[in-house]
């Protein structure tokens, strides 16, 4: 229940017995100013600073319990919030402002030594307490950081293709800042946790919890939460293929020759490709390309009587030399320059347009288009990729300043993608996945990728971090993620066997395993010793599926995630709060990858209770244990109370049959 308590100075707002605010002139709630915000783009990198900054506490403060309304007021400035509960939660409300503020920071009380998390996908770390973490979407520079745009770094807590404005703390405290605008969170003091926002945010919800489920709930019922996924998407391996139909052909053929479990083949090029100076690249005209794809709604068919979904490759930006871009230009459905015409960029290569998510015309347009060439032919399911590019002096249909539409562009995109995937009437059957997001992507993607990982062991670029983020993901929200197997970039590395292998038995216990194939390097099917394990693995992971897609619907109905850090599951262990290279899949199956180069064995801690090693059988209690891990065994252990044991016990069986 919701509470105002003011002594004197001091302002104190409770949920129920917990103060989420605390306001005294010394230490005060708010802080408000003027800015002026500067914005430099270059390839999808940024560099963002800000100008003429004034900045006011706002010492004072009355509270209105007629109104349920606090006025904070200091120097010249005054900000007044409506307080409200909505289902146990405080939302905070701007009524009044002093004109022209368009900066605020906000503190909450913090406690000594407790841990914070969320923020988004995150690669430096699960605990965000001691950093500060910038509100802004922005692609990762991973091995080729640039000198020219240093602000927004590519490593640690900063570059993060889905940043999102939420965090909760390892006691229960819950808070989501419900704004587009460029910000930060701020864990660097250790009395109070700081929100920045460079505009007045239209709610600041803050929800408190005693126990991790219900937490979970709390946050689902704010974020939005992910639908279930259909049930093939977790029986086996989403293999990548490229380079025509015989290339196609002869890749399933000798992966499903060798006892590969594939539930579906990704055509990245099903729209044709085109070589460029950095290789070759998917051809931005979303219609199937004949000449790679001859009878492909043929192929498609047969490929899915056969039990082997298809899925293709989109994105919001057309080539100029494509049909499509044509369309889109004479229509007016493309981001505009401020001097007229088409905002046209260099994408690696190769020149492209970028359709205007804020147009209703050109949303309806490209989703007859992702009706129309994608699932009316069969696809079971596409990557809506990229979604973050948005041109820093484009000019957008609803009027609106690119800089504040950024961190929302990744949501329009969502937005868009579902709304085509419902109306073609394909909701329960089809999967497509995102890489970007923001606040409000939760309930719009259905799955999003883990971003860009080096193919290498890099703790904050390569396999470690697909697992980092994952769960900073699963703190945030986002309880359904997928990295690719042996990552998705290769600057200054190269994937090596043990790399590959390591990165796939872990994928093999995510929800979704996933191929990405990198041009001159080892890919699962490079020689027999790599395709037989990986064959083996992909097998487990279909074996694994009836409760792979229980925790999956646990996801959706629940706000659980899939993946999630050892204290989401036993919050009173303050050993497992600890613990970063080990997670829970669901609620009853603890898997400890493998993710440092040549180790054979690994410790892993187990919780109190009782465990079972998945591979032997053997009967574990909590603690700490020095396990085997050989290659395509990492150390994996399920609760014998589990109503899926019979899963559990018949993984071995069904992975080594073929």
């Amino acid at each position: 229940m919701l509470r105002v308590d003011v002594k004197g100075d001091k302002l104190t707002v409770y949920l129920g017995e917990r103060p989420v605010i605390v306001h005294t002139p010394d230490a005060p709630f708010v802080h408000v100013g003027k800015g002026v915000g500067r914005f430099r783009a270059h390839g999808g990198h940024w560099r963002v600073s800000d100008g003429q900054l004034r900045r006011t506490a706002l010492t004072g403060a009355q509270y209105d319990a007629g109104r349920s309304a606090v006025r904070f007021s200091g120097g010249d400035y005054s900000l007044t919030f409506h307080l409200s509960e909505t289902e146990g939660s405080l939302i905070l409300t701007t009524q009044r402002a002093s004109t022209g503020l368009n900066r605020i920071w906000l503190s909450f009380p913090a406690k000594s030594g407790q841990g914070v998390y969320g923020g988004g996908a995150q690669y430096g770390g699960l605990d965000l307490r001691g950093h500060r973490v910038p509100l802004w979407v922005h692609e990762r520079r991973v091995g080729r950081e640039s000198a020219r745009l240093p602000l927004l770094r590519a490593s640690g807590h900063h570059a993060t293709q889905f940043p999102h404005p939420s965090f909760f703390t390892q006691d229960g405290l819950f808070v989501y800042l419900d704004s587009p605008a460029y910000g930060a969170l701020d864990f660097r003091d250790a009395r109070r946790h700081r929100a920045e926002l460079w505009e007045l945010p239209s709610a600041v919800v803050v929800g408190v919890e005693t126990e991790i489920p219900a937490l979970a709930r709390r946050m689902s019922r704010v974020l939005g939460h992910q639908s279930v996924l259909p049930y093939w998407s977790v029986e086996g391996v989403w293999m990548e293929a490229a380079g025509g139909m015989p290339a196609l052909v002869a890749r399933l053929d000798k992966a499903v020759s060798a006892g590969v479990q594939v539930s579906a083949v990704c055509l990245r090029d099903w729209s044709g490709r085109r070589e460029t100076a950095r290789g070759p690249r998917v051809f931005y005209d979303w219609t199937p390309n004949q000449e790679l794809y001859p009878r492909l709604d043929k192929v498609v068919g047969e490929l899915s009587a056969a039990g082997v979904r298809t899925l293709a490759y989109i994105n919001p930006h057309m080539a100029i030399e494509g049909r499509l871009f044509a369309e889109a230009s004479m229509a007016g459905y493309l981001v505009r320059k401020p001097e007229g015409g088409n905002y046209i960029n260099d994408m690696g290569g190769f020149m492209a347009g970028h359709l205007d998510l804020t147009n209703p015309d050109a949303c309806a347009w490209f989703k007859e288009i992702i009706k129309n060439n994608i699932l009316k032919r069969g696809f079971s399911g596409y990557m809506a990729d990229m979604g973050y590019y948005l041109p820093a002096r484009g000019v957008l249909q609803n009027g609106e300043s690119p800089n504040r539409m950024h961190n929302r562009w990744p949501v329009l995109w969502a937005k868009l993608n579902r709304e085509a995937v419902r109306e073609a009437g394909r909701a329960n059957d089809t999967v497509f996945f995102t890489r970007a997001g923001y606040g409000g992507s939760c309930g719009q993607t259905m799955l999003t990728t883990t971003g860009e990982h080096n193919a290498g062991w890099g703790a904050e670029d390569g396999l470690p971090s697909a697992l980092t983020a994952s769960l900073t993901l699963a703190c945030s929200g986002m309880g359904l993620s997928l990295s690719d197997i042996g990552g998705n970039m290769a600057f200054s590395a190269r994937r090596s066997k043990e790399m590959y292998l390591r990165w796939a038995e872990y994928a093999a216990f995510t929800p979704v395993m996933r191929t990405v194939s990198l041009p001159g390097q080892l890919d699962f099917d490079t020689d027999e010793e790599i395709l037989a394990l990986f064959a083996r693995l992909s097998r487990l992971h279909a074996a694994l599926a009836p409760y792979t897609h229980a925790c999956v619907r646990e996801n959706a109905g629940e706000g659980r995630p899939v993946m999630r850090p050892l204290f989401m599951e036993f919050p009173q262990d303050e050993r497992a709060r600890r613990v970063t290279n080990a997670y829970m899949l669901g609620g009853e199956l603890l898997v400890a990858p493998v993710m440092q180069r040549g180790r054979r064995e690994r410790g892993v801690y187990l919780p109190a209770g009782n465990w079972v090693h998945l591979w032997s059988g053997k009967a574990y209690i909590g603690g700490e244990h020095t396990m085997d891990a050989p290659l395509g065994r990492p150390p994996v252990f399920y609760r014998p109370t589990s109503r899926f044991v019979e899963v559990f016990e018949n993984v071995n069986d069904a992975a080594t049959n073929n």
